[in-house]
């Protein structure tokens, strides 16, 4: 069965996703949640998994950010109180954390997601003898490499279909210093799309924004790999996932009425060329205007990966 993820930036786009047949939700907060669209209070969370839960959609709860001593400290409250929410998973990277939730109070299943280092099965099959329930795919293993690992891996694969992807994350408060330096107030720029174009290229178009963990900048391009979803399905990666962070919500919203589509026309069989093109049309009508799509790295041929 095909399982899709979407992230939500509010209660409001949340129930709004699980009207519209979402099969999972990814939430979380400021904290222990790593370059999610928004931050939910604890009494959001809880009316979000209340809600969730009355229309049979999981609700993930982000602790994907990678913690320093201080957010360790913090997180056996923190798990607890998301266990007693009853929140059906976490989303985890950080092996400090992980550790914790051998701890019976604080036990929930989790899925491993360490970003790029997650390009094996013997990674995804290392985790799952301490806890992990699934696990994320690095951003950058293309197709030819997916399809190795999930012969082999032993428990199900997340990969994400659409989306901005992360390149780069700085500790530093690079825009922060920039705006410093430059004498200009950062919140001129709040309402802004930033990005950083390269000097050979000044259409390139890198975002970039800063929060409480640092700097994030993105590719150029958001991913769009539905002309290639029943591929994912047929070689057994059925767990999609669907980045919201530098969508707005109206279009987010759009594109994943697309997804779930594209979802019904292949567990039907009803999938073909003419519904792809059409379903992929209209996918990039929804698209914001500032933001192109390609499909990343998954396409890449052997060698060309380094």
């Amino acid at each position: 069965m095909i399982k899709v993820l979407a992230t939500a930036e509010s209660l409001e786009q949340g129930r709004e996703l699980v009207d519209l047949g979402v099969d999972q939700l990814l939430i979380g907060e400021a904290v222990f949640g790593l370059r999610i669209p928004g931050h939910f209070s604890e009494e959001a969370m809880a009316e979000m998994i209340d809600y969730a839960h009355q229309h049979n959609v999981e609700v993930i709860v982000a602790a994907n950010a990678i913690l320093h001593n201080d957010k360790i400290e913090q997180a056996r409250p923190f798990l607890r109180r998301i266990k007693a929410l009853g929140a059906d998973k976490l989303l985890v990277g950080d092996t400090g954390l992980i550790q914790i939730l051998k701890e019976p109070d604080c036990s929930m299943p989790y899925i491993y997601d360490a970003a790029t280092l997650v390009a094996s099965a013997g990674q995804v099959n290392f985790w799952s003898r301490y806890g992990a329930v699934a696990s994320f795919v690095a951003r950058e293993v293309p197709y030819y490499e997916l399809v190795e690992m999930a012969k082999e891996a032993v428990i199900p694969l997340y990969y994400q279909v659409y989306g901005a992807t992360c390149i780069h994350h700085s500790r530093r408060q690079l825009l922060e210093n920039y705006f410093n330096y430059i004498q200009a107030e950062p919140s001129r720029f709040e309402d802004r799309h930033l990005a950083l174009s390269t000097p050979n290229n000044p259409d390139s178009h890198y975002a970039i924004f800063e929060d409480s963990h640092g700097t994030h900048i993105f590719a150029d391009n958001d991913l769009d790999l539905l002309p290639y979803l029943n591929d994912l399905v047929e070689c057994g990666v059925n767990h999609w996932f669907l980045d919201g962070i530098l969508c707005p919500k109206e279009h987010y919203n759009r594109i994943i009425s697309v997804y779930l589509e594209a979802k019904r026309r292949i567990e039907s069989n009803q999938w073909n060329e003419e519904v792809m093109q059409a379903l992929d049309e209209q996918l990039h009508q929804f698209q914001p205007a500032y933001r192109d799509l390609d499909t990343g790295f998954f396409l890449h041929e052997p060698g060309t990966v380094k």
